[in-house]
């Protein structure tokens, strides 16, 4: 017994020490992580990291509705990376109050990528809120360059990764984007995409398979336009083609809202697929 308490005192000092790095290394990698809240929501960011770094947590009401959301971009027929890759990330930006704000930049002799979250809070308790973003791309490089620019977005609604679809409307220049499911939902809608020329957008959606659309293998991405997907767990992507003039800029605007579950969840499955169906003819034909 004697010997077997000294085994496993001798294992749990190397299992203490094994923690105590893998504590070290966590603290590490999350030190560029940054969180605004106000009232009844919050955000934490990932300013780098790699695979990690990204929005990672949205939480409205005590709920976690995002798992993951990210920029990529490419130059001319170049692989796609995350924007962290650009460069370090400069010192953030941040406001309180009931619209936090945080922003930062990315930049080096090629482009400048400036990257800004505003949390729109509800009274506490409320289970609605908002993210708006701002993206501008300048080319700081001497000549002339066409650029790609991608949001990849995987919402997990009521906190959850299954039983939920999404859908593109009023492909480009503009698109709004719905995903359902679960009693809840989420509206994202690109509000302005100014500057460069030549601007296309592209969207892709599709079920979880933890590809990210190839956005994370290091190769060239020209996305689908699958405007559909679900229900299950689902994910999806927009990319914004333009060619800008040195020391010109192209600016993405976007708002993203999560309505109050209960609202949606009075709304019969198909007569919300009926809504979608109804929303897309539409907007075709407009």
């Amino acid at each position: 017994m004697k010997r077997l308490r000294e085994a496993f005192g001798a294992k749990r000092g190397i299992y203490s020490g094994a923690l105590s790095v893998i504590l070290l290394a966590a603290s590490v990698i999350h030190s560029n992580a940054q969180i605004i809240s106000a009232r009844n929501t919050s955000l934490q960011a990932n300013l780098t990291g790699g695979f990690s770094a990204g929005l990672t947590d949205w939480t409205i009401n005590g709920v976690n509705e995002l798992q993951e959301q990210w920029f990529y971009y490419s130059v001319g027929n170049g692989p796609v990376a995350s924007i962290d890759s650009i460069s370090a990330p400069s010192a953030p930006v941040t406001t309180t109050g009931n619209v936090p704000t945080l922003t930062t930049t990315y930049a080096n002799s090629t482009l400048s990528v400036t990257a800004g979250f505003s949390l729109q809070s509800q009274p506490l308790g409320s289970p609605r809120a908002s993210l708006a973003t701002s993206i501008t791309l300048d080319n700081t490089a001497s000549t002339t360059q066409t650029f790609h620019f991608y949001q990849y977005s995987d919402f997990s609604l009521g906190g959850l990764t299954g039983g939920q679809s999404v859908q593109f409307f009023n492909p480009s220049p503009q698109y709004e984007v719905l995903q359902s499911g679960n009693g809840g939902s989420l509206t994202g809608l690109l509000t302005a995409v100014s500057g460069g020329t030549g601007d296309t957008v592209e969207e892709q959606a599709g079920l979880f398979n933890g590809q990210r659309f190839g956005l994370t293998n290091g190769t060239p991405v020209t996305l689908n336009n699958t405007l559909t997907a679900g229900p299950g767990n689902v994910n999806f992507a927009y990319e914004i083609d333009a060619t800008l003039a040195p020391g010109t800029s192209l600016t993405i605007s976007e708002l993203q809202t999560v309505p109050e579950p209960s609202t949606l969840a009075l709304i019969a499955p198909g007569v919300l697929a009926l809504i979608c169906r109804r929303r897309l003819a539409v907007f075709k034909k407009s």
